[in-house]
This record gives C-alpha cells, sequence and structure tokens, in this order.
C-alpha cells in the first residue's frame, strides 16, 4: 500500500498499537477504492487520497490505549497520531489524519469540537469528505472478517451508488454502511445507496 511507503511512521504506530492488521489494512484499501472510484467526491484534493490511506491504517490504534470496551478508542486514536513526531506529514496533514481518524465512528464533524473548529474551511471540508469515507469503508468490514471483495462508488444524476462486491454474505456490512454513511450523505449532492454487486 502507497502510505506505508511513503510515510515509514506508519508502520510504527501500527507495530507498537495494532492488534488487528487485517482489519485496517482490509479498511484502508476500500477506502482507498472509494477514493479512486469517486475521484475523493466533487472538488477534493488529488493529495488526500494518501492522507485517507494513513487515517485509514491508523483509525483503530487508540483501541490499545482504552478500556476493553473501546470506548473512546476513536479519539485515542487521534491523539496517539497527532503525538508521533511525524517527519513525512506536515503538521496541518497530521491534524488532518487525526481528524479524519477521530470522526470515523460516533460523533460527525461538528464546529462545536475546538480541533475541527479551529481548521480552515477548505480543511474541514477536506476532513469531512475524508472521514465519510472512512465511516464507509470501516462500516463494510463491520465484523472485521473481510468479507468484502471491493467496492466502487458511482456519482449519478441525483446522488451516489456504491456497489458492494463479495462471494459471501454481507447483510451486516450493508446494514452498517447504511447507518454509518450518514456523512456521506450530508457530502452526497443527493441521495446516498449501497447495493450488492
Amino acid at each position: 500500500m502507497e502510505a506505508l511507503a511513503r510515510h515509514p511512521e506508519v508502520a510504527v504506530l501500527l507495530e507498537r498499537f495494532e492488534t488487528e492488521p487485517g482489519h485496517v489494512l482490509h479498511v484502508a484499501a476500500l477506502a482507498d477504492q472509494l477514493a479512486l472510484t469517486g475521484l475523493m467526491l466533487a472538488g477534493q484534493d488529488p493529495s488526500d487520497r494518501g492522507l485517507l490511506q494513513v487515517a485509514a491504517l491508523l483509525h483503530d490504534i487508540g483501541w490499545a490505549v482504552v478500556p476493553p470496551d473501546g470506548k473512546g478508542h476513536h479519539k485515542e486514536s487521534a491523539r496517539l497520531i497527532r503525538e508521533f513526531p511525524w517527519t513525512s506529514l506536515d503538521p496541518v496533514e497530521v491534524e488532518l489524519v487525526a481528524l479524519t481518524a477521530r470522526y470515523h465512528r460516533k460523533a460527525l464533524p461538528s464546529a462545536d469540537h475546538g480541533d475541527y473548529a479551529r481548521l480552515t474551511p477548505d480543511d474541514q471540508r477536506r476532513v469531512r469528505r475524508m472521514a465519510a469515507l472512512l465511516r464507509v469503508a470501516d462500516a463494510l468490514d463491520r465484523r472485521h472478517i473481510q468479507r468484502v471483495d471491493r467496492v466502487s462508488l458511482f456519482a449519478l444524476t441525483d446522488g451516489l451508488q456504491i456497489r458492494v462486491h463479495s462471494t459471501d454474505e454481507i447483510g451486516a456490512e450493508l446494514a452498517a454502511a447504511e447507518k454509518k454513511g450518514d456523512l456521506l450523505r450530508l457530502e452526497s449532492p443527493g441521495p446516498v445507496s449501497f447495493i450488492a454487486g
């Protein structure tokens, strides 16, 4: 994966904190497929594809420092990303990656969140769009068993269609994607639908 080659620190963080590398590698691959086929949604900075990969690989590292129920792991992932001494990402990129990882679950980006509110409007939009794709990719491995083979995002005249390809039963993954597609729906020009391809 390109992010691992371009950002060697990612491997260090994964080695230090990640207990389910199969899950995050799969989520990163699905997020990248969404980014490629959806062109990161209209107007997205092409460089954000690499930042999305980094955020996807690191979105769950917070599990290593929270109680067994995982409560707050998304916020801890963001903290661990921010506190790492990055050399391959500049401070703005680190913050974009941290917030994208932070918003992979639970609350959506909000002006009430200080770190998000401090971003420029353009960077806020970048975070929302990357986090929207990460939320869907994470949902498509809801059970952490890599049932989804690949995914494609299509822009329709009135919205977005996401085709989810698998040779296995993926009802739980599709249901999770419907739920975690909330941010993508807010960023979409119209309805978002998920179909088994």
